[in-house]
């Protein structure tokens, strides 16, 4: 703990005292948390982003809960495949799939699979 002295008789108390309850800084934001707050589909859905696999298919991922929780759908209506990450920057796991992110691509591997390699679409 920092220690800290209160002088009542200064004019700066407010300043000792706000200097005392000073909070860390937060680092830069991680990829999952840009995801979950910016597009990219021309619905403007928060955190939905289509990505091309190495399969030649589509994969729609909803990044949700400021990108620890992540959704996968090869399309917009089916049923999606919910994924979680205890931290940012850690892998995505659920009952039968895990995923890494890496930059603008998706590693997704499930037991007694191939891995499956995705790009984000229209990636600056």
């Amino acid at each position: 703990m920092t220690p800290c002295r209160i002088r009542i008789a200064s004019a700066s108390f407010a300043l000792v005292l706000s200097a005392c309850s000073e909070q860390p800084q937060k680092g830069l934001p991680t990829e999952q948390e840009i995801h979950a707050g910016d597009s990219g589909v021309s619905s403007g859905a928060p955190g939905r982003h289509l990505y091309r696999c190495d399969d030649d298919r589509t994969l729609v991922v909803d990044f949700k809960d400021q990108g620890l929780t992540v959704e996968f759908r090869r399309d917009a209506k089916a049923a999606p495949t919910v994924l979680t990450a205890p931290m940012q920057g850690l892998q995505y796991v659920g009952d039968a799939e895990s995923a890494t992110f890496a930059g603008n691509q998706i590693k997704i591997e499930a037991p007694g699979k191939r891995p499956v390699l995705c790009m984000k679409e229209n990636a600056s």
